[in-house]
This record gives C-alpha cells, structure tokens and sequence, in this order.
C-alpha cells in the first residue's frame, strides 16, 4: 500500500515537471492542456489506474498555479486570474526587482497551500454548511459581483478642468470606457457561449481564444510599441517583507480565492480584488502575495474541494474532467490528494526560483521589444493550432476589447463579463430568451 501512495505521489511530481515546461508557453493555459490530456488517456493510457491519472492532473495544476507567475511578471502575458498582477509585477520589474516579484507571488502560493492542506481540512463540515445554505442562491450572488465590478469603476480622478462640461467629460471618459468593455465582453461571451467558433471536438476550449486576447495580446502590443527599456534585474537572496505583510496578503488571497473556487463564474483575480478590499489591504507587497494565494487557491481549492467527503463539488474545469473518470469516495482519497498538493507545491516554488534566475539571464541577453514579438508570434501559433482562423479571430476581438481598459486607464476586470453575464443569465433562468433575443439560436 505504502508503495501504491508513492506511485501517486511521483506521478503528482510528474505533473509538475509538465507544467513546468507548459507554463512557461505564453497564453496556453493549463486547462487547455488538461483537456488534450484527457482525450490522450482515454485514447492511448486507459489501462492506467484512474487516481494516477488524477494525481498527475493535479499535479499539473498546482505547478502551473505557481509557475505561470513567470509569464505574467516577465512577459506581461496575465490570464483573467493574474491580470491585476501585470501593473506591480511590471512596475517591480522597471525597477530591476522582477525576481523579487516572483518570489512574493511564491511566497503568496506557499501561504495558499498552507491554507488548503490545513485550513480546508480543519473546515471541512463548516464548508458543508456554506454550501447547502448558499447553493440556492449562488445567481444573485454573481450578479453581486457583477454589481461590484460596475460600481468600482466610479472615477477617482475628475480631472482638472475649470469648465463644468470638461469637469463631467474627465468624470465619465474611464467611466464610459469601461461599461463599453462590460457590455462588448458580455455580447462576446453570448456568442461563445451559444455559437462557439471552435471545431465541433475542441468546444471545451471554446474560452480560450477570447481570454487570451483580452488579457495576453494587449500587453504585448502595448510592449511592442514603446520598445519598453527593462533595466539589468537583481537577483536577491532574500525578500524584505514583514510578517503582518505575508499574513494581510496571504489571508485576503486566500479568502479570495476559496469564494472564487466556491462560487461558479468567479474567477481569482476578481474574487482576490474583493477580498483584498474588504480586507482593507495596502501596498503593493501584500498585493502581489495575496493574488499568489488566491490563484493557487482558486485553482486548486475548486479540485480538493471536489474530493471532500460528502461534498463533491465540481468547480472548475479539472473537477469536471476528473468527474468523468473518477468519483472520490473515502476521506483516505482527500487526504493523498492533499498530500499531493503539499508535496507539489514545495518542488514547484523550487521550480519557480530556478526558472525565475533563468529568464533573468535571458532578459539582460535579448530586447524585451523582439521578445514580446516572439511571445505574440507563439500565441497566434498556439491558438491558430486550437481552432484554427475562426479561433484568431475571436482571438482579435478579444485583443480589440481588452484594449479599451488599457488605453482610456479602466479597469480590466470588466473583460470578465465573458464569463460572468452569460453563465449569471443562464442561472437566473432568462439565458436562452436573451440569446433569442440576439439571433443565437
């Protein structure tokens, strides 16, 4: 038996070492990885011993929960968990402290592990309780975030205009910018959702392409436009950070990321904003340490989460690939699978350190204007590859509205309106009438 959990145990490992290597392709998301991998044990390895497989999967997961921090602080390449990790991560970055970010990110990570090994395990009737009192409610609750993410877009600047119409044109120039994003994302994402633009046998990446241009493919252009200058990087041994900053940030990520693993439709990025202002947090240390954590709890809360005893709740694509092979069914499952996610979480924050030292060797050889050419020529490449032109182009769409935020300064969370709108819509019950309403169907 001992050698069984070693078996599971080294093929959680092994996941590590993939996501090692796939996290640090920019704009292939592991989720998309996932999927292909799926198809490839039911076609090639079905001999193989179902909770092996899961292990590798989550395996996979918990390294790229980590290790994507690499694209998002070096390469301004985010996904619509890290996108409000690009402006700290690139302003450590300018500074000559890119390594520094990641490792507070690392660090973040670290204290989202802790939480769900220990924490998620020690509450585990408690998040029983949450769920049957929530599970009829979990629609107006998203359209509380829907309502957040709105009313946070309010100005803070009204400009300096001495006239009351320039005075009132400063007040609703980012205003209007970004419900134009919430109101383009959410037709976007009407559309994806009822008439996907990927092949009939890749429907399952059909989020894919929009996301990538929203949040991937104007950082770029943004990059290589102003040929941005990156200053030689240090690499520092250590991280000047105080307990009250790991704890603040850690706590509010880890918040953030267990309702967001919780709740359908929330994404980390937005549910660790939430949490990081009901929190009251401050400074850009416990910012960047909590999107650390609620990314890896976010991730892979939604997959222990479905492990629990007695709960089986599936959140998030991995929670439902898994379901279609595996059912958990003992309290010995969750706790290997616990086990698992500890173990992988040290060797990939090694991992992480290793890589991290590695690209800044590369950043002071290359020009970051031919290296974000390069990233951009990959992640056409790579979504050419997914689903072909139609997936470009929805690609470009995406890249045309997660343009807005950046050029008229709003916030970039109101892209997640392709994700939230239609699935809000399908659970309040008026999904279809909308899309009739909009020739979809």
């Amino acid at each position: 038996m001992i050698h069984y959990y070693l078996v599971l145990l080294l093929f959680a490992l092994l996941g590590v070492v993939i996501s090692a290597v796939l996290a640090l392709i920019p704009g292939l998301h592991v989720y998309n990885v996932i999927g292909f991998a799926f198809l490839a044990y039911l076609a090639f390895f079905p001999w193989l011993d179902d909770l092996m497989f899961a292990m590798l999967l989550v395996g996979m997961l918990t390294g790229f929960a980590l290790l994507f921090t690499i694209t998002t602080v070096y390469l301004s390449a985010p996904d619509d968990s890290t996108m409000f990790m690009v402006m700290p991560g690139q302003k450590y970055l300018l500074q000559g402290r890119g390594h520094e970010s990641v490792l507070l990110t690392g660090i973040g990570s670290l204290v989202g592990i802790f939480f769900l090994v220990v924490v998620l395990t020690m509450l585990q009737h408690q998040i029983r309780v949450i769920r049957e009192v929530t599970q009829d409610h979990w629609f107006w609750i998203i359209g509380a975030v829907i309502v957040y993410i709105l009313m946070s877009e309010f100005p803070k600047d009204f400009g300096r205009s001495k006239t009351t119409l320039g005075k009132l044109r400063d007040a609703w120039k980012t205003l209007a910018a970004g419900y134009l994003t919430f109101l383009l994302s959410s037709i976007l994402g009407m559309i994806i959702f009822y008439k996907t633009t990927m092949p009939i046998d890749r429907t399952f990446q059909s989020l894919m392409p929009p996301l990538v241009g929203m949040f991937a493919v104007p950082n770029l252009l943004i990059n290589i436009i102003s040929d941005m200058e990156i200053p030689k990087q240090h690499v520092c041994k250590s991280v000047d950070v105080t307990p009250e900053e790991v704890f603040r940030g850690g706590g509010s990520g880890c918040l953030g990321g267990i309702f967001g693993a919780f709740m359908p439709a929330v994404t980390a990025g937005v549910a660790g904003l939430i949490s990081g202002h009901a929190t009251a947090q401050k400074g850009d240390k416990p910012f960047i340490i909590s999107m650390g954590a609620s990314r890896m709890v976010y991730y892979v809360g939604a997959v222990m989460l479905f492990f629990l005893p007695g709960l089986h709740l599936r959140r998030g694509a991995i929670g439902i690939f898994i379901n279609l092979f595996f059912v958990p069914e003992t309290a010995e499952q969750y706790y290997l699978l616990a086990a698992a996610v500890a173990v992988s979480g040290a060797v990939a924050f090694i991992l992480l350190l290793l890589i991290s030292r590695s690209i800044v060797k590369i950043l002071d050889r290359v020009s970051f204007q031919k290296m974000s050419i390069a990233v951009l020529f990959v992640i056409i490449l790579i979504v050419f590859a997914m689903g072909g032109p139609m997936a470009v182009l929805t690609m470009s769409v995406g890249a045309a509205i997660g343009t807005i935020p950046i050029v008229f300064h709003s916030r970039r969370s109101n892209c997640l309106a392709v994700i939230l709108v239609p699935i809000f819509l399908n659970m309040a019950g008026i999904g279809p009438q909308i899309a009739a309403w909009m020739g979809l169907m």
